[in-house]
């Protein structure tokens, strides 16, 4: 692996929310650019460029004959005693693994352990259809369902269940990885604590609830394809909510696609699925 003059080449290790990472690609970053991934922006591992490897190869065979000329002569002594010769370490001999948690060995760099984002509820539930932003996603829920591929009935009861709202305000907050369309089992079971405290149960609770779940994409890339993933988004915690979590009210999934309804500044934070609450 050669790095061409000029250019530092590097990995990134955000694993849990970079697709460059996941795959193991590597980037060339020009020198006095930001040595940061091009996707996710977090700091690269720098990798450096190695020696030619027939130097290697050369210093190998000059270590093998070595070897083989000073093994000749030990070798019948070591028939007779069974045992390596002093000074030459087992071959079988492997030196313990830390134990787990144990701190580093001296020297060694911890890797970095980027945290994946978490289910998250809003800081307060506010269901204040007239407020600007629940009025804003009402309107581009509303334009969204006209473009659905379901049959008109099901497009008129959720069309009505949302123009006729007399509340509405998001309660959930589900995050993805760029490209990613499931759930983790960790993601489900914070599904399940947020859905069981007092502020959601109350609202599961009242049988007259309904819970649109909008699935978003970041604008990047091909728009039919974002689609795609969001559909498959907004589905996968449909499915986790009404399976896993024991949600009995109705449940829609709505397809948002590429947007930057969610942040239009950090278009990664649109990869994301919201849990909005309806009531009529």
């Amino acid at each position: 692996m050669k790095v061409r003059a000029g250019l530092r080449r590097g990995k990134c290790e955000n694993i849990s929310g970079c697709l460059l990472a996941y795959r193991g690609e590597f980037l060339e970053v020009p020198d006095g650019q930001p040595f940061v991934c091009t996707e996710c922006s977090k700091p690269l591992l720098e990798i450096k460029s190695q020696r030619n490897p027939w130097i290697f190869f050369l210093l190998g065979l000059l270590v093998l004959g070595a070897v083989a000329v000073v093994g000749g002569g030990l070798l019948p002594g070591m028939r007779d005693s069974g045992k390596a010769p002093a000074g030459l370490p087992d071959s079988t001999s492997f030196p313990p693994a830390p134990a787990p948690g144990a701190p580093p060995a001296p020297g060694a760099e911890p890797a970095a352990a980027e945290p994946p984002p978490a289910v998250a509820m809003p800081a307060q539930i506010d269901l204040d259809v007239s407020k600007a932003e629940n009025k804003k996603v009402k309107d581009e829920v509303l334009t969204r369902v006209d473009l659905m591929p379901i049959s008109q009935q099901k497009k008129d009861q959720l069309y009505n269940s949302v123009e006729r709202a007399r509340q509405m305000g998001k309660v959930l907050t589900v995050p993805f990885g760029k490209g990613l369309t499931t759930l983790s089992a960790t993601d489900v079971q914070a599904m399940k604590t947020a859905l069981e405290k007092p502020e959601l149960a109350r609202l599961r609770d009242d049988p007259t609830a309904v819970f649109v779940i909008l699935g978003f994409a970041d604008p990047k890339g091909d728009p039919k394809k974002n689609l795609q993933f969001s559909q498959q988004r907004a589905d996968a915690v449909l499915a986790a909510m009404r399976d896993k979590c024991g949600i009995f009210n109705v449940l829609h999934s709505v397809a948002m696609g590429g947007s930057t309804l969610v942040d239009a500044q950090n278009l990664e934070k649109n990869r994301i699925v919201e849990v909005w609450t309806v009531l009529p």
